[in-house]
């Protein structure tokens, strides 16, 4: 609840002066002894010059109080630049004990719920990498792929989820607007192996087809496949929308962006190929805009919050790429190095619940996480690319998805 008193400096001197007589008998008797400046200052409004001064009752929710403690009041200019003083509301029988009580009282007053802080914080990341599983090797009946019958097993890389963090600071330029720098680095890896089972044999799906190991009986192969993408964002974060209990903030900046991806696959043939091993390396880094917007919804009573955020960004950089098949007694050496220059836009989203202690120095968060990196090269995009020889739109969409927790504290 949200209480407003407007008073007007004749109308406190007119109260004092009613409040006084009726206590003492008169005015004189309030302040008989006192200098004269002392007693002209007692009948003046504090704020010179105001026509009025605005008292906000501080309560649970208050869209432009703080924490003042029960009792207390605060005042206020507007949403972003308010007084930051609370007092205690006058109690007094004297027109002299009144002023004192009312300056002895004043305390500093909490920022309010939706104020922007300046802080720091940790977050941890449990996310699953899409578009990354990537099948090296088939077991069939024949060793050439065109007169094999599948039989069931598969070489597949697929990787689980995996940690990562972020890091950053704040720096609040007012309780409306903020200054937001943050890192992020993510880390995934996944190892697999196959033997052919009886008299069956394995077919590779990384081999170029145009090399001579067709025939050729491939008992064992094994694949690691490695990804990794980490962040740099600047922006520039501002109120937009407030109520008592909901907030929306709007985000610009910058965002540096880079994403690795590395295969290493053998295989093993029998004579006169040998191992076989092919090794492709990605590699992109990116620089480019962002903006969003990031929602909260606050209950007082418990400390509680749900929030929401999307974010969407546009890197230009490059995509660049290689693909190195080698045999270890001949058959041949395939060779391919792309380059590609284009832009990649990233769109993220995120819900969670969280928890923020009475001062707002401690808030704790956790929830889900999407991020989709567009228009990527992804490892088996560009080996099914090379092995078909057409390289042209081999762009598709790399999500990494999962859990994220953190933890903030401000100042």
């Amino acid at each position: 609840m949200l209480r407003t008193v407007v008073r007007g400096s004749r109308r406190i001197a007119l109260a004092l002066t009613i409040a006084s007589t009726a206590t003492f008998g008169g005015v004189a008797s309030a302040t008989d002894g006192l200098p004269p400046e002392l007693v002209a200052s007692l009948y003046t409004d504090t704020d010179e010059g105001a026509a009025g001064e605005e008292i906000a009752q501080c309560s649970c929710g208050s869209a432009s109080c703080g924490g003042c403690e029960n009792g207390y009041e605060v005042s206020y200019s507007n949403d972003c630049a308010y007084d930051q003083t609370c007092s205690m509301p006058e109690q007094s029988h004297g027109l002299l004990d009144s002023l004192k009580q009312r300056r002895s009282k004043a305390i500093a007053c909490a920022p309010p719920w939706w104020a922007h802080r300046t802080g720091i914080f940790g977050e941890y990341l449990y996310l699953t990498a899409g578009s990354s599983d990537l099948i090296y090797a088939l077991e069939g009946t024949d060793s050439n792929p065109d007169n094999s019958t599948p039989t069931g097993p598969a070489g597949i890389v697929d990787m689980d989820a995996e940690s990562g963090f972020r890091t950053g600071f704040t720096l609040a330029a007012s309780d409306c607007s903020s200054l937001n720098v943050a890192y992020t680095r993510w880390d995934g890896q996944s190892t697999d192996s196959i033997n052919a089972t009886g008299i069956n044999v394995l077919n590779s799906q990384l081999l170029h087809p145009s090399l001579d190991n067709a025939g050729t009986d491939s008992l064992a192969s094994n694949a690691t496949h490695k990804m990794n993408f980490q962040t740099v964002d600047v922006n520039y974060r501002h109120l937009w929308k407030r109520t008592n209990t909901m907030a929306i903030n709007w985000l610009a900046g910058l965002r540096y962006s880079n994403l690795e991806q590395t295969l290493n696959s053998e295989q093993t043939f029998s004579a006169p190929v040998g191992l076989a091993s092919v090794d492709t390396q990605i590699d992109f880094e990116g620089f480019g805009l962002t903006g969003g917007l990031d929602l909260e919804r606050y209950s007082c009573e418990t400390g509680l919050f749900i929030y929401g955020k999307a974010m969407a960004s546009l890197l230009a950089g490059d995509w660049k790429a290689s693909y190195r098949q080698t045999d270890q007694f001949g058959g041949g050496v395939a060779a391919n190095d792309y380059e590609d220059f284009h832009a990649t836009p990233i769109l993220e989203g995120e819900i969670g619940l969280g928890w923020r202690n009475k001062s707002g120095r401690v808030r704790l968060q956790s929830g889900y996480m999407m991020a989709g990196w567009y228009e990527a090269v992804s490892t088996r995009g560009y080996i099914d690319a090379v092995r078909s020889s057409e390289m042209i739109d081999i762009g598709e969409a790399i999500t990494f998805s999962g859990l994220t927790s953190r933890l903030t504290v401000s100042f």
